[in-house]
């Protein structure tokens, strides 16, 4: 969500945070309050739309950006080869086309993918999008000194891996295994990458943001200040006219965009953390879409006016608690699972989240290809054997228990959840742990740099298929493997079922290998996600899907409208 960063690694606000299979059993629901309108009545003079993003962007760099708030505003900026519908299924975005077997788009063996870009393609400078941009942006996002958190999801690029994986080596090696990776122009509209082997999800991939394009000249020329108002230049429906960092960003429609013109001419992008004061603000008239505060959403469905604005619909997206594996306690599995037993996860999502959202023991979330209900029931709340657990695992009591610090971003919704947590460890466990509240951005920081002991995971799907779920988060060394989690049963399990073409065998496998992630235990799933928002009447067209980012319906903006 990967991570929506959401990484689409959402290791965000709960409430803040967050994309094939192709199949129709990750078709999205629609909301059940808050109908999505047309825009056939008549529309507002000032085609604003004001939103809380609720913390600030890290960066909104494509090659770069990996947590959801940041791929809501890439989203506006940058269009790829290709993208997804509301019902998850890719289309043809700047290329011409899917590729397929079928229009010679993917060779016969699965190993070369022709994507034909259309030629009316522009960036908002008015120059011509080439294929030499896709280039140039697939093997930066692939560089090793950029660290980028998703490249990962494309070693099966010729090259790719060996590329990304050279950190430590010279500049001249570098440069020679850069040279190697399989992506080249063939001319200014055609793109070709070759594979290293069929992949089954490649498609989806390449829908998404890590290899949206991005200019050569203007990162050279502006460095690491390129994505700043004046410098950035995109190729999406809007430009980045204004970020007054930890206040908002505003965007304005691209005059020189190739594609339909948006209808809003601004969106407005608040950076409030403080949930609350985003809602007064929304009761006031001053914003059109915040979030429900947790804790709130009970209040909101009494209300006579509130309840019939309320967005509310299921996400592809869970949330756990993940342990750092390597640091005491939770280098034993009996500490994992006696914590995992010792979580009333029903009185969480009663208590702390109002009844949104869904218990959940199992990782893949339902909706998606890979949900297995019956998943983790072992870790159903049991205090007694919780307490079995920690005995046997050394820790009679928790005597002797190594000091437990929880570290989160402190976000009203983040607050609850620690606290209960807090309360949870010491009714059932009689465990005292610490709270470590920090600042959003050092948060992310501090957890990717796996300095934490215990902490929030949120993971959104980048694409509805459980490969996404699980390589990139539990595989040795991953890239978002914050809990430092090994198992080389579990990557050779990986490692058959990403190249798996026959479905059926692919799913098995990946089952098998989320059971061993469950067993495990380097994780303690929390709840899948229902997003619970608040949008005013007069924004028109609105539309959502399970995978959408820091803001509900931000796959779709261009396509908002504000009545009168």
């Amino acid at each position: 969500m990967k991570s929506r960063s959401i990484w689409f690694l959402l290791l965000l606000a709960i409430v803040g945070t967050v994309a094939i299979g192709c199949t129709k059993e990750a078709a999205t629901p629609t909301p059940t309050r808050g109908p999505i309108a047309t825009p056939t009545s008549a529309l507002a003079a000032k085609q604003e739309f004001r939103a809380n993003l609720i913390s600030e962007p890290a960066t909104i760099d494509p090659n770069r950006s990996a947590f959801a708030q940041e791929i809501t505003v890439v989203k506006q900026l940058f269009n790829g080869l290709l993208g997804f519908n509301q019902d998850l299924s890719v289309k043809a975005v700047t290329a011409e086309a899917v590729p397929s077997v079928a229009n010679g788009g993917i060779s016969a063996d699965g190993l070369t993918y022709i994507f034909k870009l259309r030629k009316e393609v522009s960036w908002s400078d008015g120059t011509p999008v080439t294929a030499k941009d896709y280039v140039y942006s697939i093997k930066r996002m692939l560089d090793p000194d950029l660290a980028a958190d998703y490249a990962s999801f494309y070693y099966s690029i010729v090259g790719a891996e060996d590329y990304n994986s050279a950190s430590k080596a010279d500049a001249a090696t570098k440069a020679s295994l850069k040279d190697k990776v399989g992506v080249r122009a063939v001319n200014d509209t055609t793109l070709e990458i070759k594979l290293r082997a069929a992949e089954p999800t490649f498609i989806p991939k390449m829908a998404l943001w890590p290899v949206d394009p991005v200019r050569q000249d203007i990162i050279e020329k502006y460095g690491d200040k390129w994505i700043e108002p004046g410098n950035l230049i995109g190729n999406g429906p809007y430009v980045l006219k204004e970020w007054v960092h930890q206040d908002h960003v505003t965007l304005e429609a691209n005059p020189k965009y190739w594609g339909k013109k948006p209808i809003l001419q601004t969106i407005v992008l608040k950076l409030l953390a403080d949930e609350n004061a985003a809602l007064l603000a929304y009761k006031n008239g001053e914003m059109d879409f915040v979030s429900v505060p947790a804790g709130n959403e009970k209040a909101i469905l009494a209300d006579p006016t509130l309840s019939k604005e309320v967005v509310r619909f299921a996400e592809l997206t869970v949330f756990a608690l993940q342990f750092n594996v390597t640091k005491p306690p939770f280098d034993n599995k009996l500490v994992r699972q006696a914590i995992n037993t010792a979580i009333d996860r029903v009185a969480y999502v009663d208590k702390v989240r109002s009844g949104v959202g869904k218990p959940a023991y199992s990782w893949i979330p339902p909706g998606m290809p890979g949900y297995d209900p019956n998943l983790g029931a072992e870790y159903k709340f049991d205090a007694a054997k919780a307490k079995q657990l920690l005995a046997q695992a050394g820790y009679p009591d928790g005597k002797g228990l190594p000091t437990i610090t929880f570290t989160y971003a402190d976000t009203t919704g983040n607050r609850l959840t620690a606290q209960f947590l807090q309360g949870q460890m010491k009714e059932n466990l009689g465990i005292d742990i610490l709270l470590d509240p920090q600042e959003t951005k050092a948060s992310r920081l501090f957890i990717s740099q796996n300095k934490h002991q215990w902490a929030l995971l949120g993971w959104g799907a980048d694409y509805p298929d459980p490969e996404n779920f699980l390589p990139g988060l539990f595989g040795t060394g991953a890239g978002n493997a914050h809990t430092l989690y090994s198992n080389p049963e579990f990557d050779k399990l990986a490692k058959q079922a990403t190249t798996e073409l026959d479905n059926a065998k692919r799913l098995q496998l990946w089952a098998q290998a989320q059971k061993m992630v469950i067993d495990d235990a380097p994780i303690a799933t929390l709840y899948y996600r229902e997003r619970f928002w608040l949008k005013k009447p007069n924004v028109l067209s609105f539309k959502v899907t399970g995978m959408d980012g820091g803001v509900p319906g931000d796959f779709f903006f261009a396509d908002v409208a504000i009545g009168k």
